[in-house]
């Protein structure tokens, strides 16, 4: 768990499900998650390793991820959008890089394409582009994949 003035991140407990649901919905209103696929990550999924952060006890924001053998993907990750653009995101992703790093060699995601603010952090933390994943989101909606390597 990380602390610094009145800001935490740990791991995602099955309570705070709601709120990051509320986060979801309004970050991703074309495709977000349901609930039920968070209690799938949380309760089923061995790979699964999810984080909560908090400020002041309440939910700005979260970052999901998969490891398998000695790779990481991260899956999911939104921060409450009235706390954008303050360094919350960068402060979860080296978080969780760092937490990765621990066991893995290579992290990985896919972001829209037209997402610049995400993939300008992403670049920021050394991933580059791996790919494209044709209509991933929907219809005309494409993922970059990309990479970055940890050790």
């Amino acid at each position: 768990m990380a602390e610094q003035s009145g800001l935490t991140i740990r791991k995602m407990l099955l309570e705070d499900v709601p709120a990051i649901y509320e986060i979801e919905q309004k970050a991703f209103p074309s495709g977000s998650w349901n609930l039920d696929a968070f209690y799938h990550e949380l309760e089923k999924n061995e790979f699964a390793h999810y984080f909560t952060m908090l400020q002041d006890n309440k939910v700005i924001g979260y970052l999901g991820m998969w490891i398998v053998i000695d790779q990481a993907q991260i899956t999911t990750v939104a921060i409450d959008e009235a706390m954008r653009g303050k360094g919350y995101g960068k402060l979860l992703l080296e978080y969780v890089m760092n937490y990765a790093r621990l066991t893995c060699e290579m992290m990985s995601l896919e972001v829209r394409e037209e997402n610049l603010t995400a993939r300008r952090l992403y670049e920021s933390f050394g991933f580059t582009y791996g790919g494209v994943r044709r209509d991933y989101y929907g219809p005309n909606q494409d993922a970059k994949v990309m990479w970055v390597k940890l050790k």
